[in-house]
């Protein structure tokens, strides 16, 4: 009895001893291996000579090997800080960006540079200075996507150096003076207004042309009529001469004028003027026999 508890107090023991060591100084201070996690890889050094160490199960040497630094090979961001930038036409901007790398090369990395984060933060500044202060505001807004991408190019030669590819590079916001940014709202709104102003005279310049066509439409329909009629008293009165139905026609035209005036409601009586001619007075009889020879002139037509 007294040795298997004093079996179980041993097992304790080594437990215990185990589970402090790797929360304290790892395992990899102690045991001739290690176990290096998924999407990581370790920089080791052993007497002054570099390799790298993969995921998985790897063999390691207690204080032989020096673990120069655990990289992992998961995407990481990039937060540089606002960085401020005077465009081509002289405007001072804030801009500020974000970025996201993976490390391709651990080894290159680790000793290519010294602290591959910050280098990368620095390259993405210097990269946005170079390529936004050679182009306009203007050019700068409406080519955001392109010179996301000309930076990644930009900074391919230095990032492959390094061990690292830049996976993108995104423009979050461009901060404006405040006095460019009133200038823009005030450009906008009367850009807003000339074009409404352009609509309102494109719609007038379409509604006089609809017109001006519907007059020619009626001008046309009424000289057809005329000329019915003209063709029509021919035919009734062949040696009537052109002077005397067109004077016939005016006449008509006239006493239908005055019809339609007696019988507006606003209207208190009605005046039939007598006017005067070459020849001398036209009374009103002359007006009554031309309606007399119309309405006779429609019976020998009915």
């Amino acid at each position: 009895m007294e040795s298997l508890l004093y079996t179980v107090a041993v097992v304790f023991f080594i437990i215990a001893a185990f589970v402090i060591v790797y929360y304290t100084v790892g395992f990899e201070k102690f045991l001739p291996f290690v176990v290096v996690d998924s999407q990581e890889e370790w920089v080791v050094d052993r007497l002054g000579k570099d390799r790298i160490l993969t995921e998985g199960l790897n063999r390691y040497l207690p204080w032989l090997d020096k673990i120069e630094a655990k990289v992992t090979l998961k995407e990481q961001p990039i937060d540089p800080p606002e960085q401020e930038i005077i465009t081509k036409d002289n405007i001072n901007i804030s801009v500020d960006m974000i970025a996201s790398i993976k490390v391709i090369d651990s080894m290159k990395a680790i000793m290519e540079v010294s602290d591959y984060k910050a280098s990368v933060q620095s390259l993405v500044m210097t990269s946005a200075l170079n390529i936004m202060g050679r182009m306009d505001l203007v050019d700068i807004q409406r080519h955001i996507d392109t010179i996301s991408k000309d930076i990644i190019e930009h900074m391919k030669e230095n990032s492959s150096r390094w061990g690292l590819q830049v996976v993108q590079v995104h423009i979050e916001k461009i901060i404006l003076p405040v006095s460019v940014k009133e200038a823009m709202e005030k450009e906008v709104v009367a850009a807003k207004e000339q074009k409404a102003m352009l609509m309102l005279a494109e719609g007038k310049k379409n509604a006089a042309i609809e017109e001006a066509e519907g007059r020619k439409i009626a001008s046309s329909h009424q000289a057809e009529a005329l000329l019915n009629e003209i063709e029509m008293i021919q035919r009734s009165m062949p040696d009537m001469k052109n002077e005397k139905i067109l004077e016939f026609l005016r006449e008509i035209d006239y006493i239908h004028s005055m019809k339609n005036l007696s019988s507006s409601e606003n209207a208190k009586f009605v005046v039939y003027p007598s006017g005067n001619t070459t020849g001398g007075t036209q009374s009103i009889d002359k007006v009554m026999s031309t309606e007399y020879m119309s309405q006779a002139m429609n019976k020998k037509e009915n």
